[in-house]
């Protein structure tokens, strides 16, 4: 049995035995942990990837994901995290945010991890101003190896890391696995998804199918506290340039150098690739041991409301007369 088979089937136990969702992430926790040691498991999930369709062909993003499973039970994703060119830690990855009824257990699985910031539940002061109160739960790090849990409603956020660091990220809903859940899991319902949420909106049956409904996930510090954000902002997708430097980085200080022969498989075989002698001179580099840097497309970073400093998060906590003094662990 590969890793990938044995740590999945173990999740998938964990999730059907367990009395509710919170006490299956508590199971998992130590599926995670041994999980995020086992460089073997990286690799099968790595090779896997590789050999997907229109693998080498991706826009670029700030994480690169991996998906590596998605049942009625939960999602589970590998996040690689890539520096900043100037590798600073204390500027946020994203505006801080919340999943909604969603739970998130998170391990880090390689380099060195990063700082995480929780809050209480966002609490709206002025819905006019979209002002919001955050109460600081907690400032840590989220080393390697270390397992964190973020509940539903619990807004938080990942600073950026010092360097290349991966994170397994294992998503459940906090209601029990119904029908509807394995619904979700039709394609052409999958494909819908945000036009089904619209139309439940509509016809008040939101609750009914437990699709998210609330309005304001996203938040950022200003001089009077925080401001919510109505509609998200993502991040856009960029280049497939900047992409497949981060993507080759990734394979090369993971020591994931094998898969050279499967990315040839894949020149060789599945459709066009949009960037052939950028993937060749990667492979060349990879093969020679010549060092590859992953980069940040520039729309990804300084990013107004979504790039802010630690400096900024505290001050806007003072300014809302909440405690910010919790040191990090």
């Amino acid at each position: 049995m590969s890793h990938k088979a044995k740590y999945l089937d173990s999740l998938q136990e964990i999730f059907a035995l367990a009395p509710d969702k919170h006490e299956a992430n508590r199971k998992s926790s130590s599926v995670l942990e041994d999980m995020s040691g086992d460089d073997v498991f990286f690799s099968e999930i790595l090779d896997d990837h590789l050999r997907k369709p229109g693998s080498l062909n991706k826009l670029h993003y700030p994480v690169v994901g991996i998906d590596i499973a998605q049942n009625e039970y939960f999602t589970l994703v590998a996040n690689c995290w890539i520096p900043l060119p100037n590798h600073a830690t204390d500027i946020s990855t994203k505006a801080i945010h919340h999943h909604g009824d969603m739970l998130l257990s998170t391990a880090t699985a390689f380099g060195t991890g990063y700082e995480h910031w929780t809050f209480e539940t966002p609490c709206v002061v002025d819905s006019f101003a979209e002002t919001y109160e955050l109460k600081l739960i907690e400032r840590s790090a989220h080393p390697l190896n270390h397992v964190a849990f973020v509940d539903s409603y619990i807004a938080h956020l990942p600073m950026y890391p010092p360097d290349l660091t991966i994170t397994y990220a294992l998503w459940s809903s906090r209601f029990p696995t119904t029908w509807k859940d394995r619904a979700k899991r039709i394609p052409i319902l999958n494909r819908n998804s945000s036009r089904l949420r619209e139309m439940a909106k509509k016809l008040g049956l939101a609750s009914t199918l437990e699709l998210k409904a609330v309005e304001y996930f996203d938040f950022y510090p200003c001089a009077d506290g925080f401001r919510g954000i109505k509609t998200r902002e993502e991040f856009p997708l960029t280049n497939n340039e900047d992409y497949l430097s981060c993507l080759f980085q990734i394979i090369q200080e993971t020591g994931n150098e094998q898969t050279a022969s499967t990315i040839r498989q894949e020149l060789d075989g599945r459709g066009p690739i949009t960037n052939r002698n950028t993937v060749l001179q990667y492979l060349s580099d990879l093969e020679s041991g010549r060092q590859i840097t992953g980069r940040l497309s520039e729309e990804h970073y300084n990013v107004e409301r979504a790039n802010f400093s630690s400096n900024d998060i505290l001050s806007s906590l003072k300014a809302q007369n909440l405690p910010s003094g919790i040191a990090i662990d």
